[in-house]
């Protein structure tokens, strides 16, 4: 879906104009039936989660978003990360169709920070960012979002702090069983011949809930599986003017032209496995003293095909592109030098051309555990917390290649929504005898882990009247240990070279699954033709050069305390309400890995001189300290209406895996992308930033509201990879080295609005009806270098100006329906990632729908929809900034779900 900025602006418009209004009329149409209802009857789980998330929105001492358990599991919620999305300025990302990581207000998931029953988890990514696919939805029971931070809240977040809550068995009043069945139908599922039973999977859950020696024990444990099938469909054309574009004079433009160097196309099919178990127990003898203990496991196991082929075009300089009578859609690019013009179809001669039989296995668990003591006596309240998480990662991505022998010449485009379309004139894919089996590349085999244990130890000390209403302090300290060791090899043929792949090796020769306007291929059985050509898949011993490099260990221990005041008095007759404190935190780290020189020239046999790496273990020590004060205010106008304001010093920590001391001077002098380097850089220090937000809060009904945030951040420090960032001494040369730095910031403002709407007022049976909606606008001036030789600019990583969420509930007599959708426009993917990940984001609204049946307090039956609109994930040249210029279209299909959800 394509939207244009004259369309953002009139929705904008549109939606401030029925935000402002909206209420209003509501308040007045519910003010005149005052003498009429007494009291409201909440019907609908929807809007009982609506109030509840409301009443802790309204009730906090900061600026918050909130989710609550009716909430979560309602929607078609493969993980949390799709309750959270509908939350105001939270944006989602997807993989493979699910979704994955959060943005808040703009900003990636590295500047954002998450913790469960409000401790910090270990990490799954090799960065610090959490994939909220890791915690099924089921056994969530709330979350916060907490946009400014106080004292006691742990600092780890410049665009806000994330809180995931399980089930608190003493909450309950009575023995709580609820079991939940669903199928599920990815709608590509059936048509991508590797997919897991052709489309069909399957989410199971059952949660159990008790209290035993008269409600002062309370028991708690859950298990959620899923078991779904991946089938995606994706073109790609290879740096489409990116940062380390291709460029040639044509002289029939008389014009320099800017074109992919390569494409490729694969259909994925396989299978995602989840299962998670929570547990709790919790003990309040008196009430006095609460111990209680929670423990979460998840393990997350991806087994993936990926089929297709590849391509990449002819660098003959005298006569590399071959137009097709005119250029499309040409038009001038300053970043390209005057006069240089893009293409966008063409015919082209081919260097390569290959069938791609690819496997990708990922094994994911994470544990944690968490204990908890809260003594109360008098005005004196002490808790301990104590946690230990650990997380491991073993994934490995392997392709088998074929090499056509004589590719010749392809046409290649774009169909009108951007989607590559590749014609072959003079070759083919399904030839056995000119498609040669090539090599096997694997990159990575990887294993990586995360440990983390954690304590904390905090004082409150309430006082009766006055001022100050509260004092809190105290101290926490945490050690992590994050490692990655990764294996990079590639084989080559050893036996059977030249020879025709047997016909029992085949699986198919079309490309059924796939649109029209691209080849068929050879799709081929991976283990058959391993054995056949290379003896096996070699598992090498790790130490080589590249194993080295690529591995790495980070230590870091942090220690923190803290001081906060909570305040309360009177202005002018209105209640305010606040509290100032300031966090001190000192963070250490080591990190530990290789660093690899320039090769030195070894005489391997009398005349055979080789080059042979020149490999250092080496170990880095860094600390540094940060002062955050905050402050949180809150001023009740009336019953109804309040003004929060609040400002902040923050901090966010590097990227793990950036600070890696990993140099490989190699790479950068010889790679294929000169600047595009893994180094790292274990000397960073972290994102840091001042911020400021002023909200205004109106709860004018029972289960309506609204509200609106401005916010403004200045971002004295940012993280980037850099081209040329530092210059390495080495055997008395200089090297210059791509590698993450730390450089100048700049702001990021924005603001939220918010409303909330059930039209109970209206009569039967529209009386069922609401709406609950946001929107919030961001942009920022930050400049992110680019890790390449360019001048390009590229924004912050995430940041979408243009955020929006609806929802349309109804409830009448049991049943319930809702239609939510979500909108984000265009933003900047990941610069620092290498593989052509740099390009934009292109803007992504999707439609969920939910439908569902209470027949009574103990079955409901449900159908949900997700991804109704089937909208593609596409991204798009970064310096050529064209929309038209797709480099990735991918297509994840809907997914429909039947369920049956029984209680207790």
């Amino acid at each position: 879906m394509k939207h244009t900025p004259s369309n953002t602006f009139v929705r904008t418009s549109l939606f401030v104009a029925v935000s402002l209004l909206a209420p209003i009329a509501a308040a007045q149409s519910t003010a005149s039936q005052e003498d009429l209802v007494e009291e409201v009857v909440v019907t609908g789980k929807f809007l009982k989660s609506l109030q509840t998330a409301a009443e802790i929105k309204r009730n906090s001492a900061s600026v918050v978003e909130a989710i609550s358990a009716e909430d979560i599991g309602q929607l078609p919620d493969v993980s949390i990360s799709d309750s959270l999305k509908r939350l105001p300025g939270l944006a989602q990302d997807r993989d493979r169709g699910n979704g994955s990581q959060i943005s808040i207000r703009g900003m990636g998931g590295m500047l954002g920070f998450t913790t469960l029953n409000g401790r910090e988890v270990a990490i799954l990514e090799e960065t610090r960012n959490i994939r909220y696919d890791q915690f099924p939805s089921e056994l969530i029971n709330a979350a916060q979002v907490y946009k400014t931070p106080q004292a006691w809240i742990a600092e780890g977040g410049v665009s806000g702090t994330v809180n995931l809550d399980t089930i608190k068995p003493l909450d309950y009043d009575s023995t709580k069983v609820v079991v939940d069945l669903r199928a599920t139908s990815s709608e590509l599922g059936k048509d991508v011949d590797d997919a897991a039973n052709n489309g069909i999977g399957q989410r199971v859950s059952i949660s159990y809930i008790d209290q035993f020696l008269d409600d002062t024990l309370g028991v708690a444990i859950g298990y959620s599986g899923r078991s779904e099938s991946i089938a995606t469909q994706r073109a790609e054309l290879w740096n489409y003017g990116d940062t380390w574009h291709n460029t040639q004079w044509n002289s029939e433009l008389g014009a320099n032209v800017i074109a992919p160097w390569g494409g490729s196309a694969l259909v994925r099919g396989g299978e995602d496995e989840r299962q998670g178990v929570m547990g709790a127990v919790q003990w309040q003898p008196n009430e006095n003293l609460e111990i209680a203990y929670d423990g979460f496991w998840s393990s997350f196991d991806i087994s993936e095909n990926q089929r297709g082929f590849d391509f990449q075009i002819s660098n003959n300089f005298d006569n590399q592109w071959d137009l097709i009578s005119t250029v499309p859609t040409a038009y001038t690019n300053s970043n390209l030098g005057a006069g240089a013009v893009d293409l966008i179809s063409g015919t082209v001669n081919l260097s390569s051309l290959r069938n791609l039989n690819e496997e990708y296995v990922q094994d994911d668990e994470l544990t944690s555990h968490g204990v908890n003591v809260k003594w109360s006596q008098d005005l004196w309240t002490v808790a301990a917390d104590a946690g230990i998480s650990e997380t491991s990662r073993d994934k490995r991505w392997a392709t088998v290649r074929t090499e056509n022998s004589a590719p010749g010449r392809a046409t290649f485009g774009a169909t009108n929504d951007g989607r590559m379309t590749f014609k072959l004139l003079d070759a083919s894919l399904t030839d056995t005898s000119t498609n040669n089996v090539a090599n096997i590349q694997v990159q990575p085999q990887a294993e990586g882990g995360d440990e983390l244990s954690s304590f904390k130890l905090d004082f409150t000390r309430d006082f009766d009247n006055g001022f100050v209403q509260a004092v809190k302090f105290g101290a926490a300290i945490s050690s992590r240990d994050k490692f990655e060791h990764g294996q990079i090899w590639s084989q080559s043929v050893t036996q059977n070279a030249g020879a025709a792949i047997p016909a029992s090796a085949i699986i198919d020769a079309k490309s059924a699954s796939y649109w029209s306007d691209l080849p068929d291929y050879l799709s081929v059985d991976r283990n058959a033709v391993i054995n056949n050509y290379f003896g096996g898949l070699k598992n090498p011993t790790p130490g080589d050069a590249d194993d080295l490099i690529s591995s790495w260990d980070v230590s870091e221990d942090i220690s923190a305390q803290y001081v906060q005041l909570d305040m309360g008095t009177e202005v002018f007759g209105l209640a305010l309400t606040g509290n100032l404190g300031v966090r001190n935190v000192e963070t250490e780290t080591t990190s530990s890995g290789y660093q690899q020189g320039e090769d030195v020239w070894v005489e391997v046999t009398p005349g055979n001189w080789q080059p042979q790496p020149v490999v250092n273990a080496v170990s880095v020590d860094h600390d540094y300290s940060d002062v955050l004060p905050s402050t949180n205010w809150t001023l009740n106008l009336n019953d109804e209406q309040l003004i929060r304001f609040a400002a902040a010093k923050t901090m966010a920590r590097a990227p793990v895996n950036m600070m890696s001391p990993s140099v490989n001077l190699n790479e950068d002098l010889w790679g294929s992308n000169p600047g595009e380097s893994t180094s790292g850089n274990p000397k960073l220090d972290p994102f840091r930033a001042d911020q400021a937000d002023l909200s205004y809060e109106w709860y004018y009904a029972e289960g309506s509201q609204f509200a609106a945030t401005l916010f403004y951040k200045d971002l004295e420090s940012f993280i980037a990879r850099a081209a040329d960032a530092e210059t390495v001494v080495s055997n008395g040369k200089e090297y210059k080295v791509s590698r993450p730095i730390n450089g100048s910031g700049g702001y990021i403002r924005g603001y939220e609005l918010l409303w909330q709407q059930s039209f109970d007022f209206l009569p039967a049976p529209f009386n069922g009806l609401g709406i609950y909606t946001n929107y919030s606008h961001n942009e920022s001036n930050v400049e992110q270098f680019v890790p390449l030789n360019s001048d390009y600019k590229a924004g912050l990583t995430g940041l979408s100006e243009d955020v929006a969420n609806f929802t349309l509930w109804y409830y009448l007599n049991g049943f319930e329906a809702r239609t939510s959708y979500s909108y984000r426009s265009e933003f900047q993917r990941d610069i620092n990632l290498v593989m052509g990940e740099e390009g934009m984001n292109d803007a992504e609204g999707y439609w969920d729908l939910s439908l569902s049946y209470e027949f009574n307090d103990h079955y409901k039956v449900y159908f949900q929809v997700q991804n109704l609109t089937d909208e593609p994930y596409k991204t798009y040249g970064l310096e050529s900034n064209n929309p038209n210029h797709i480099n990735k279209y991918e297509e994840f299909g809907s997914r429909y779900s039947v369920g049956l959800n029984w209680k207790l």
